[in-house]
């Protein structure tokens, strides 16, 4: 990946529905190896898809959690398969440290998220223990990927 795909990731992240007349213009390309280009990034899996960033509160969608899990290792599978079924659990990570993983929740309210606690999070397979944090707000929402790849070493 050279520079000037970078340069289409981060048009693309800013607006995923620009022609492609205009994402050329603003990466200083024609529009026939841009789009190359962006083929080929599609078919890499670099860029995975375009979709609508919506705003969960717009939708009802007022509160969101995060639940440090840990499991019974051998039910792993279950788990994450369950994981993979419950819509409530926008994302999922293992991670290293005292959690096994964690889930990123949507609920509409407190009784929503107190509902899904208890009567879905709970019942995991393999989980043996949880902690709830609640987001009060959020500071900085999906930064482009694209600037990780731009930014100095030290």
């Amino acid at each position: 990946m050279d520079q000037m795909d970078v340069a289409i990731i981060a048009s693309l992240e800013r607006d995923g529905r620009q022609s492609f007349a205009s994402l050329a213009d603003t990466v200083g390309l024609s529009k026939t190896p841009c789009w190359t280009r962006v083929q080929t990034l599609e078919t890499a899996g670099v860029i995975r898809g375009y979709v609508a960033d919506v705003d969960a509160r717009a939708m009802g969608l007022g509160v969101f959690a995060f639940v440090q899990v840990m499991i019974d290792f051998s039910r792993r599978a279950a788990f994450e398969e369950a994981v993979l079924q419950n819509p409530a659990i926008l994302e999922c990570y293992t991670t290293a440290g005292e959690a096994d993983y964690m889930l990123k929740l949507v609920c509409r309210d407190v009784d929503d998220l107190d509902d899904l606690l208890r009567f879905s999070i709970s019942l995991l397979p393999g989980l043996q223990r949880s902690s709830t944090m609640i987001c009060l707000k959020s500071v900085k929402h999906r930064a482009p990927l694209s600037a990780a790849l731009t930014r100095k070493r030290a």
